[in-house]
């Protein structure tokens, strides 16, 4: 069996040697690499030499400094939970075995870091119309108004539930955070949009975005719970005390402040 061994904020001021090794490399490579593809490299690279336990090992300390405030390990923690390509580096075997030590542990919320979501089809242009109040005009003509410069075309379009035009319209240079928080809060939506946001480079880590993503009830359990642990804990006691969430996602939250 694995000891995890995780860190109070107290022992946060201890000397480093106290942390895993690739925790220590991760934090110094999202402090230093400002590129986000090249730090999901460079973490891709980190996670594929480790063996499972490291992985779990890490994978708690990481979060746990998380929660205790630690900025570098939030934002590692963040482009872990963003960029699942970064686990797919991870040798098959070895993630299996993570996966299975973690849940022996009780450690829901490290197990989940090595599960996918489940891609689903696009909805049928049937399907959209029956779903889609806003969706007038083609998926065609919706994906070149994603393009434009009109503000109440833009404006109307952050309804939309066609995943294929939000990708777009998440890259117009005319958007606004608000704008972004508003898609990723909006109920109800189709799981595939909240899917597409959250592998969006750019919105995806920015944390009311992300905060929107995980405590929307229509988001894909799996990435809700990679995320939930990237929160601040007063936004974990609200997600924890919201009915429509999920059970296993309120509990993963639960878990995380009681950790």
């Amino acid at each position: 069996p694995v000891a995890l061994r995780y860190h109070s904020p107290m022992e946060m001021d201890r000397p480093e040697a106290a942390l895993q090794t690739w925790v220590i490399a991760a934090e110094r490579c999202v402090r230093t690499l400002s590129e986000r593809r090249q730090r999901s490299a460079r973490l891709g690279t980190l996670l594929a030499a480790q063996s499972a336990a490291d992985l779990v090992v890490g994978l708690g300390q990481l979060q746990a400094r998380s929660l205790a405030g630690v900025q570098l390990a939030r934002v590692a923690l963040q482009e872990l939970a963003l960029e699942q390509e970064i686990f797919e580096r991870v040798p098959y075997g070895v993630r299996e075995q993570a996966y299975t030590v973690a849940r022996s542990m009780g450690e829901e919320s490290v197990a989940a870091m090595f599960l996918t979501s489940t891609e689903r089809p696009n909805p049928t242009a049937r399907e959209a119309m029956a779903t889609n109040d806003y969706a007038t005009e083609s998926v065609g003509r919706r994906c070149s108004a994603a393009r434009g410069t009109d503000r109440n075309k833009l404006d109307r379009l952050l309804h939309d539930r066609d995943h294929r035009v939000i990708a777009i319209l998440l890259n117009n240079p005319r958007l606004r955070e608000r704008d972004v928080v508003k898609i990723a809060a909006m109920r109800p939506t189709r799981p595939e949009v909240l899917e597409v946001l959250a592998r969006h480079r750019s919105w995806a880590s920015r944390y009311s975005v992300r905060k929107a993503i995980a405590c929307n009830p229509h988001t894909p359990p799996p990435i809700a719970r990679r995320l939930v642990p990237t929160l601040l804990r007063q936004d974990l006691a609200a997600l924890v005390g919201a009915g429509s969430i999920p059970d296993e996602v309120r509990a993963q939250a639960r878990d995380l402040l009681g950790s």
